[in-house]
């Protein structure tokens, strides 16, 4: 299972002048939201780094959508991109979405890849895994969405039992055309 805000480790100090961007994160406490083994090739680390954005925001109105989610998956990858190829020898992929539920091209090709992987592993349908996922995504966005408009009440956070759970039924009772 994934561990939250995972820390990378600490560059060595000549690694701080030869980053090829300036705004590459440096600090020793530089954290990732999300990090997984094997999930893109087998026995390396991916990590990935979440960011929500609202399109409707002034600073994205004069630009296209496709545009704005390129805008902020090229941030993402300048601060940890470097560090994270060159001193933790991983992969990293930006999660970008919009507070509508729009996803980046990368995150698209991450949610597709864990819905291939999930799929396989669970032997479910690829399109019963794919609309789970995107169910949970949906209402993911929203809590987040609405934590900043209302603010926060804290409560425990919950886990979900993957190996119990039926796709197919979820998908029926949820209503979700497949």
């Amino acid at each position: 299972m994934p561990r939250r805000h995972h820390r990378t480790n600490s560059p060595p100090p000549e690694w701080r002048n030869t980053c090829s961007t300036g705004t590459a994160n440096t600090k020793n406490d530089a954290r990732v939201d999300v990090s997984a083994r094997g999930f893109w090739t087998r026995g390396q680390r991916a990590f990935m780094d979440i960011r929500i954005f609202d399109p409707m925001a002034a600073c994205y109105q004069r630009i296209p959508l496709e545009a704005a989610h390129q805008k902020n998956e090229r941030e993402k990858i300048r601060s940890y991109g470097d560090r994270i190829r060159n001193v933790d020898h991983g992969t990293f992929t930006p999660l970008v979405f919009t507070t509508s539920g729009g996803m980046g091209p990368k995150a698209k090709c991450f949610y597709s890849r864990l819905a291939d992987v999930m799929a396989e592993k669970k032997h479910q349908p690829r399109s019963h895994v794919v609309a789970w996922i995107r169910c949970r995504l949906s209402f993911s966005l929203l809590r987040s969405a609405l934590l900043c408009l209302r603010g926060t009440r804290y409560s425990a956070p919950t886990t979900i039992d993957l190996d119990g759970l039926n796709y197919q039924a979820t998908v029926v009772e949820s209503g979700i055309l497949v």
